[in-house]
C-alpha cells in the first residue's frame, strides 16, 4: 500500500463486492466498464461517485474482475493524476483555479466543515497571486509542502 492510501475497511470491501456481483456478467464474472458507465449516468449515481467515474473512463471498454473492480476504490491522494482528477472536481467553472466559494461548496458538499477563516487562510497560505482563488499548481505545490512536513515530524 502507497503513502497516501487509504486502508479499506471490511464493511467497504464487502459494499465493493455487493456492486461488482451486482454489475458483473454471469457468463464472465467480469464487470463491463463501459455498460456500467452508462448505468451510473442513466440512474444519476454519477454525480454522487464523480471520482470513481473519472477514475474509470480510463478504462471504458474493459472487463474488470473483482480484484481489478476494487483497486478503483483506492485513492492515492499523492499520484499528481488523481490530485488533477480531484481539482477538475472542485474547479466547477473549469478556469483552472478553485475560487472561495467553490472551496465553500465543496467542504459544503463533502461535509469537510471548513469555515470561511480555513478557506481564507488556504488560499493565503499558497501564496496566490490571485486574490480569492488559487490555482492547480498551487495548491499541489501546497499539498506537497504539507504532506513533506507530515513526514519529518
Amino acid at each position: 500500500m502507497n503513502q497516501g492510501d487509504r486502508p479499506m475497511l471490511q464493511k467497504q470491501q464487502q459494499e465493493i463486492l455487493e456492486i461488482f456481483n451486482e454489475f458483473k456478467s454471469i457468463e464472465t464474472n467480469q464487470l463491463n466498464v463501459s455498460e456500467f458507465l452508462e448505468i451510473l449516468q442513466t440512474t444519476g449515481l454519477d454525480r454522487n461517485c464523480e471520482l470513481l467515474v473519472k477514475k474509470m473512463e480510463n478504462l471504458r471498454g474493459q472487463q474488470l474482475d473483482i480484484h481489478q473492480f476494487t483497486e478503483q476504490f483506492n485513492f492515492n491522494y499523492n499520484l499528481y493524476e488523481n490530485f488533477e482528477m480531484i481539482f477538475q472536481i472542485m474547479d466547477t467553472t473549469n478556469s483552472g483555479k478553485i475560487s472561495k466559494d467553490e472551496l465553500k461548496k465543496q467542504s459544503d458538499f463533502w461535509g469537510l466543515q471548513l469555515s470561511e477563516r480555513d478557506i481564507e487562510i488556504m488560499i493565503n497560505y499558497s501564496g496566490s497571486d490571485e486574490q480569492d482563488s488559487v490555482s492547480k499548481e498551487k495548491l499541489w505545490s501546497l499539498l506537497q509542502q504539507y504532506q513533506n512536513n507530515k513526514m519529518l515530524q
